[in-house]
Formats: structure tokens, sequence, C-alpha cells
């Protein structure tokens, strides 16, 4: 996937402030034991020596360098095991003045064999996400925001149970789905009238999934068809759906509410069938009943949406009532 500059100078930015936190990290721990252990600091020199000395042997040829070399890695082993003994004797982890990583397999470099690590992909995913999401509400709504009280004790008719109750067990899956979330497995197809709470408990587990470092698309599947349309006959530069298919989350919001076409008909299948050919989970709000759904998508649509969690919203429109 291509990626502005902006966005690769927000992932690179944040790849040094990681390295430079691990990197403070490191030092203060250094410094902590050899206070605490002020023969540590003298092992540590003896360490540096041994290796002067293979260097040295190698780099000068000598007829006795590699007698030499290993001696010095001898003395560089027991030095080691003097230091990790020290560290442990003294209530320190055997590892605890160790580099350290965010990312052991690229250790911070952003790169493997001249490739993006799978680390700094993520980090890019995560600043094309928050540029697509600019305009989003993402930021207003949580789960203690979502208020049970506006929803009476009266029996849904369809449902047939307290609509409060219905009500509850929908925050109550959300917040578990939000909990759980790894970036993988099912996801969730919320069904309801609007102003029932279908779009607040989607932004309330996209802050969530975001605070614990997974990359959120949120858009109105309208805006979204009308992006890649733009994008489709060359009009923009970006490629939103290579992102929308690889986030760790997808939230759509307000299925149906998009013009009826072939071309956002074949692209809202792309999505979906995209998504769950890898195993990624999407929320997809909608107003359409189960019947609407089934009539306006293609089987292979519909029968993809409803392989979700399906989860009933019921209720009046709470925007009348605040």
């Amino acid at each position: 996937m291509p990626y502005s500059k902006k966005i690769l100078d927000t992932a690179l930015e944040r790849l040094e402030r990681r390295k430079l936190g691990n990197k403070l990290t490191a030092e203060r721990r250094h410094a902590e034991v050899c206070a605490a252990i002020p023969e540590y600091g003298a092992l540590e020199l003896s360490l540096a020596d041994t290796m002067t000395r293979s260097i040295a042997a190698m780099a000068e040829r000598r007829t006795d360098s590699q007698e030499i070399i290993a001696k010095a890695l001898e003395e560089n082993a027991l030095i080691q095991q003097k230091m990790a003994r020290l560290l442990t004797g003294s209530g320190f982890p055997e590892n605890y003045t160790a580099p350290i990583y965010t990312c052991e397999k690229c250790r911070d470099s952003g790169s493997v064999d001249g490739r993006w690590c799978d680390c700094f992909t993520k980090l890019l995913n995560v600043a094309a996400s928050e540029e697509l999401n600019a305009s989003s509400p993402l930021k207003l709504c949580t789960f203690d925001s979502f208020d049970l009280s506006l929803y009476p004790e009266t029996v849904d008719p369809v449902i047939g149970e307290k609509q409060r109750t219905v009500m509850e067990n929908n925050l109550n899956d959300c917040v578990k789905f939000a909990e759980s979330f790894n970036g993988s497995g099912c996801g969730l197809l919320m069904l309801g009238d609007t102003g029932l709470g279908k779009t607040h408990l989607s932004l309330a587990i996209a802050n969530a999934v975001i605070k614990s470092g997974y990359s959120v698309v949120y858009n109105s599947t309208p805006e979204l068809m009308r992006q890649l349309d733009k994008e489709f006959f060359g009009r923009a530069d970006t490629d939103t759906m290579q992102l929308i298919t690889s986030c760790d989350l997808l939230i759509l919001d307000d299925l149906g509410a998009e013009t009826k076409s072939d071309r956002y008909i074949s692209m809202l299948y792309e999505i979906v069938n995209s998504r769950q050919n890898r195993q990624i989970p999407m929320i997809v709000n909608s107003n359409l009943a189960v019947e609407e759904i089934k009539n306006r998508y293609q089987d292979r649509i519909w029968s993809r949406l409803f392989s979700l969690r399906v989860l009933l919203f019921c209720g009046s429109d709470n925007r009348l009532k605040t």
C-alpha cells in the first residue's frame, strides 16, 4: 500500500519515540544496578576487555590468535555468569540490564532483510487509520456514557424481552468484544432503527481497541463508497481499499444508506469477503431489517454478514429523549 509522506513521517517519529523510551529505560536500569552492585561496573569493563582482545587478535593476524580468542571467549562466558549471579542475588531479573526492544524481530529498526518489519507496518496502518478517521466522532463515545436508563422495562414485541435487558446484554457483549479483541476472529452485526445506540457502542469499542494499540477505521458506508468510487476512477491518489481490508478493525456504519449500484455492491463484497477470508474482525451497523438486507444485497454478501454475531437493538430514538 502506498503511504503519504505525512503518514510515513508519523510512523517514523513513533518508531524513534519507542526506541528512545526503551533506551532511557535501559539506562535507568543500568544505573540502578550499578548503584546497588558496585562490582557490576568493574565486571562490565572486564567483559569489554575480553572483546577488545579478541578483535585485536583477529586484526593483527597473529599465529596464536585462535588461542587468544578462545581464552577471551571463555573469560567472557565466566564474567557473564558472574554478572547474572550478582543480579539475581541482589533481587534483579537475570536479563535486567539487557537491551530493551519492543520488537525482537527487527530490534526496533523497523526493517528486516531490507523490508519493513510487521511492527512498522502496524505503525503505518495506525497512522493511516487516524488520517482517514480525522473527521469521524471516534473520541466522543465511551461505554461509561452509554445510558441504559433511556431504554424502558417494556417488553419488546419482536424480541420478546424487556428492552432495557436487551440493551444491557448488548452493552455487555460489546465490552467483552473490546476487552478480548486481538485482531482476529468474528465481528459484530448491529441491527435496529435509527438512534438506538449502534454507533455509540461501535465507537466505544473503537476507542478501547485503539488504546490497546490496534488500527481502527470507522466510516459511514455511503461516505466510504464515495471515497472508493473516486479511487476507482483515478480521482484520488490514496488506496483506501487496501487499508480497510487490512486494518485491525473496520467499522461500517449505516449500511444500506449508500446508493444502490452494481459497483457499490461489488466493492462491498470485496471488503466483506477479504476480511472474512483473512479472519479480521469488522463491525457493521444497519437500520435495515433482516429481510431488507437479504432483499437489497446478493446472497454472497448477506450470508457473510449474517455469519457475524448479530446484536438486535430495540427501543425508540434516543436523540429525541435528550
